[in-house]
């Protein structure tokens, strides 16, 4: 699933009221489709050395028509925002209690597309998200984090 909110701040805040609302089920979307390319050049020490070049996430997910106004908004929006992806989320009470982890992408929605669906009060929808920053998240909320560079550090 995804939502709109970081998922590490939550398992860190769980009992937070404002955290578990933003985790509740109906809050997130199931992702039929994700993905996302980078490359980073690496020396023998295994430092990086060269920009990762821009980095979007493309993922897909099946909306009700009511809930579209989220990621048009967003792509109107100048601002980023954070967006979790969790993998096999467990819910209690409708509010996220656990997952095995997730991938949490700070970005720009750069693309809105949806397509109809066999259902009329359902429609897929295809959204893009350029990176600023990948988040790997453990369920105990630790996480790696890889700095998106579209700029040489040197």
């Amino acid at each position: 699933m995804v939502f709109n909110g970081d998922v590490a701040k939550f398992c860190k805040s769980s009992d937070n009221e404002a955290y578990k609302n933003l985790f509740k089920i109906d809050k997130g979307y199931a992702v039929q489709q994700f993905s996302y390319h980078c490359e980073m050049n690496r020396d023998t020490v295994n430092t990086v050395y060269s920009q990762t070049g821009n980095v979007i996430v493309d993922f897909a997910i099946r909306v009700m028509n009511n809930d579209q106004s989220l990621f048009y908004g967003k792509l109107k929006d100048l601002g980023s925002d954070v967006y979790s992806f969790v993998c096999n989320a467990v819910f209690e009470k409708d509010v996220l209690k656990s997952f095995d982890n997730a991938v949490m992408v700070d970005g720009f929605v750069v693309d809105v597309d949806e397509a109809a669906s066999n259902d009329a009060s359902q429609a897929r929808m295809n959204v893009k998200v350029l990176a600023r920053q990948i988040s790997y998240v453990h369920k105990d909320g630790s996480q790696l984090v890889l700095n998106i560079s579209n700029h040489d550090n040197n």
